[in-house]
C-alpha cells in the first residue's frame, strides 16, 4: 500500500541500526511513528477537544473552506490521511475519531446508533465553532453524514457520500449474503484469519502494507472486537433509514461508489442518486468499499472539483 511506503522508509531512517529488530518487537510503536510521518506529509496534525466530557481526537490541517470527514465502522481519523493530504493545500481538513472508535471514548452505558452519533457530531461541530462546511463520510460515516445533513442543512456547503450505508440495496451485497448464511460479520475480526478476511472484503485491489503495520492494525481490531460488536448491534437494531429523508436533503451531494464494493452493493448508489434531488453519481471502476484509502488521488480528483464548485467566492 503506497500509503505507508514513504512513511515506513522514514521510520527505518529514523531508527537506523537495529530497525528491523525494533519493528519486530515493537510493532505498535513503529506503526505510530509511520502514522506521524504520514500525517506530516499530509500537513495534518492531531488535536483534541473536550465535547460534553469526552475527549475527541481529530486530524486538522490546511487553510480555506472546511472539509469535515467521517470514517466508517471500525475505522478512525487516519482513514482520511492521504486523501486529506491532497486537499490541505487549498482547504482546511478536519477528520475526527468518532465516539466508540479510534482514540475517542467508549461507554458501555451509551448507545452508538446513528441518531445518537448525529447529536454528538453536532456538539463537536459547535465546540469547534464551525459555521458552514463541506461534509463527507464513508460507509457508516456516510449514513451519519446524511443524517446530519437532514437535521442541519444550514451548516453545509456540500455533502459527500462514499459507499455510504443507510439504504437497502436492491441487490444483496457479498457481506449481507455471508451474514445471512453464516452469521459471521466480517467487520468484527476476532482472530488474525478474521482480520485478513475483512481486508479482502473491504478492498478490491488490496493495497500493500508493511507487515509491521498489518500486525499493529490487526491487533487493535481484535482487541476492540467486543465493543465493535456492541456498536454493530445498536446500529442494526436502531437503523437510521435514509430512504425517507434523502428526498428532503437539498444540499448539493456527490455520491462516489466503487463498482466492486463487497460490503454495500453498487445498486444502493443508484437508490441514493434517485432519491436525492440535487445529486451527482460517480462510479469508480475496479474499486472496493473505501476508495479514499484504495486510491486517494483518484478519489480526490472526483471530490475536489465538486467542492470547489460549491464553495462561495471569498471563503
Amino acid at each position: 500500500m503506497s500509503k505507508f511506503l514513504i512513511a515506513a522508509g522514514i521510520v527505518i531512517g529514523l531508527l537506523g541500526l537495529g530497525t528491523y529488530a525494533y519493528i519486530e518487537t515493537h510493532p505498535q510503536e513503529a506503526f505510530e511513528l509511520a502514522l506521524r510521518a504520514e500525517r506530516d506529509r499530509a500537513m495534518l496534525s492531531v488535536k483534541s477537544v473536550n465535547v460534553d466530557g469526552d475527549n475527541w481526537p481529530y486530524l486538522d490541517g490546511g487553510e480555506g473552506d472546511v472539509v469535515l470527514l467521517l470514517h466508517g465502522f471500525g475505522g478512525d481519523k487516519d482513514n482520511w490521511t492521504r486523501f486529506g493530504g491532497h486537499l490541505t493545500p487549498d482547504h482546511r481538513v478536519i477528520a475526527p475519531d468518532l465516539p466508540g472508535f479510534g482514540g475517542n471514548a467508549r461507554h458501555e452505558d451509551q448507545s452508538y446508533d446513528i441518531a445518537s452519533q448525529r447529536d454528538r457530531l453536532a456538539a463537536f461541530v459547535e465546540t469547534l465553532g464551525l459555521e458552514r462546511f463541506h461534509l463527507a463520510g464513508n460507509s457508516m460515516g456516510g449514513n451519519l453524514a446524511a443524517a446530519y445533513a437532514h437535521s442541519y442543512p444550514e451548516k453545509l456547503l456540500s455533502l459527500g457520500l462514499l459507499d455510504a450505508a443507510g439504504v437497502e440495496s436492491p441487490v444483496p451485497s457479498e457481506l449481507a449474503r455471508e451474514v445471512e448464511a453464516t452469521g459471521r460479520v466480517a467487520l468484527i475480526p476476532r482472530t488474525r484469519e478474521d482480520y485478513d478476511h475483512m481486508v479482502d472484503m473491504v478492498f478490491e485491489d488490496k493495497p500493500w502494507v508493511p507487515p509491521f503495520v498489518v500486525e499493529a492494525l490487526a491487533q487493535r481490531a481484535i482487541e476492540n472486537a467486543d465493543f465493535r460488536q456492541k456498536i454493530f448491534v445498536e446500529y442494526r437494531t436502531n437503523l437510521f433509514r435514509l430512504e425517507p429523508v434523502l428526498p428532503e436533503i437539498q444540499t448539493p451531494t456527490l455520491i462516489i461508489w466503487g463498482d466492486s464494493d463487497r460490503l454495500i452493493h453498487i445498486s444502493a448508489a443508484r437508490v441514493m442518486d434517485d432519491l436525492l434531488p440535487n445529486s451527482e453519481l460517480a462510479i469508480m471502476e475496479g474499486m472496493g468499499h473505501c476508495p479514499m484509502i484504495e486510491d486517494p488521488r483518484a478519489t480526490v480528483e472526483l471530490y475536489g472539483p465538486f467542492i470547489d464548485r460549491h464553495t462561495p467566492a471569498g471563503m
